[in-house]
């Protein structure tokens, strides 16, 4: 096995997944051998795009160029167009009747191939995450490199047992949860990376006790909290109008996992009661479940990722009655903005002041009137959150 004291980290991920925090941290530790994704603004061809003025853009080219590698060096960045360009393909494709789940297996594996096949250089380490790691662990165990798996959601298994219990309870809500696997050839990836993986990072110690719940191999699972990559700059410290209706913010994807059902029924029982619910994200439900959510919530639909700000700002309390999630960003965010944080233990948040509460809404509607009778006493405070630099040295005491 080789020294991990100094790593060389390949890292292979799809998407910007928190803004990849994961590269950029080890960048700043001095450990990135490199990063393969599947497009950015920091490779060909896109970075030649960025001379198109922003207003021109069209969505999907705004999307790509807003993905950026801030601090790690354009030649450790390699970019896969061909997948990137295919799966954009298959998104219009989709096979007849295949679940989400069963594409992004194929999706995954096809990313895979094609990381398997790149020179690695002189990495000793490959990172990649959940779903989207098996052929390349399997390469790299072949050739005695280290594999490190990034767990960015409690296990395929484990969210499955939840949420058909959550369609049974709240019918009409959602048809086909994506994060049901039906046909377990997620959950196979996944417990298969498992056994390939030298460690388990994994955001908070929820995600350690789901992979627990199922069986999984704890004792290679280490605990690193996420940072936030990009914090906005700091504004002044808010200050409460006495009479103005509290404001109650949830951000995030509308779906069963992340427990919009619940906001839906917090605000209902709160209607006419001083409070103003607002939703921002996309939506998995069925129409008639988001007419039952526009009935007591200003749902605002997409937003940008900067334009997210000032709903945080705009708040007086963030609310996540989440069932399951890695470690939810948007509650450092929400702190970050100096905004009170309410959420469940699912949420595996270590924001400050966060008060958690069972999943029960009449326990947080309790917790919600108190804030009512408390509020006004002081202003609200913002936080600073963790930097990529922080998590990047995090990162690399966990591998060893």
């Amino acid at each position: 096995m080789p020294s991990v004291d100094t790593p060389r980290v390949l890292v292979a991920q799809i998407g910007a997944r928190r803004r990849y925090a994961v590269p950029r941290g080890l960048a700043h530790a001095g450990c990135l051998n490199g990063v393969v994704t599947d497009a950015c603004s920091g490779v060909r061809p896109w970075k030649y795009l960025r001379r198109i003025p922003t207003s021109l853009r069209p969505g999907p080219l705004r999307a790509v160029l807003d993905r950026r590698l801030g601090g790690v060096d354009s030649e450790r960045i390699h970019g896969c167009l061909k997948f990137f360009l295919t799966t954009r393909v298959g998104v219009l494709r989709a096979r007849a009747g295949e679940s989400k789940v069963s594409f992004w297996v194929r999706q995954n594996e096809a990313f895979c191939t094609a990381v398997a096949r790149l020179d690695w250089g002189s990495a000793d380490t490959v990172y990649a995450f959940n779903g989207a790691a098996l052929e390349i662990f399997q390469r790299a165990s072949a050739r005695g490199i280290r594999c490190i798996l990034d767990q960015t959601a409690a296990p395929w298994r484990f969210n499955t047992r939840i949420l058909l219990t959550e369609q049974t309870r709240w019918p009409g809500w959602e048809t086909s949860p994506i994060d049901i696997d039906p046909d377990d050839h997620m959950t196979a990836r996944e417990e298969s990376e498992w056994k390939l993986a030298d460690r388990i990072i994994c955001g908070s110690p929820f995600v350690v006790d789901a992979i627990r719940a199922v069986g999984g191999p704890v004792e290679k699972c280490q605990l690193v909290p996420y940072p936030l990559p990009d914090p906005p700059a700091p504004r002044p410290a808010k200050v409460v109008s006495h009479d103005a209706p509290i404001r109650v913010l949830f951000v995030g994807t509308l779906q069963l996992r992340k427990g919009i059902q619940y906001l839906y029924d917090v605000a209902a029982r709160l209607n006419g009661h001083d409070f103003e619910f607002r939703a921002v994200g996309p939506s998995n439900l069925t129409p008639q479940a988001e007419s039952w959510v526009r009935s007591h919530i200003d749902w605002r639909g997409r937003v940008g990722i900067n334009d997210v700000w000032t709903h945080y700002h705009w708040a007086d309390v963030f609310l996540l009655p989440t069932l399951s999630e890695g470690s939810a960003n948007v509650c450092w965010e929400a702190a970050t903005a100096g905004t009170q944080v309410i959420t469940t233990a699912a949420a595996g948040s270590v924001a400050p002041h966060t008060t958690i509460v069972p999943l029960e809404p009449h326990a947080i509607v309790t917790q919600l009137q108190g804030r009512a009778r408390a509020r006004r006493q002081h202003t609200e405070v913002a936080f600073p959150p963790r930097s990529v630099a922080e998590y990047g040295v995090d990162l690399v005491c966990s591998m060893s």
